[in-house]
């Protein structure tokens, strides 16, 4: 027959990991979708580029509300691609430069290495 304080024991410690194991197993369920932003930064006229910055700032809102998880965030121009360090807030979105011409290999790029990704441009 075992002592009484193991069987406590032993009963507590398999209670604490169960609930660490369902803790683990509902976040992973109930995570937000994760998203990968892709933004051409190619000139375009303020206007336009206000809209840009709009669209993110959607997508920002809906990171704020839990609805979805901005993974990353990359920008396109015609000198290349370049990751954030961080996710940006709207603001900085919208007081980018844009500048050069639109290179359509490196938003091809760009895209095929992220085919789930949310495309930003002036033209869409």
């Amino acid at each position: 027959m075992r002592h009484p304080n193991q069987r406590l024991i032993r009963t507590l410690g398999l209670g604490w990991l169960a609930f660490v194991a369902l803790g683990l197993g509902l976040r992973q369920i109930l995570a937000s979708p994760r998203v990968t932003v892709v933004i051409d930064r190619s000139y375009c006229a303020p206007a336009q580029w206000q809209r840009v910055g709009d669209r993110y700032a959607d997508l920002y809102a809906q990171q704020q509300q839990r609805q979805i998880t901005i993974d990353r965030v990359i920008y396109v121009s015609d000198l290349g691609l370049e990751e954030a360090a961080t996710v940006p807030d709207p603001g900085a979105v919208k007081a980018l430069s844009t500048y050069g011409r639109s290179n359509p290999s490196q938003m091809q790029q760009a895209t095929a290495d992220h085919p789930e990704a949310t495309v930003l441009t002036c033209g869409n």
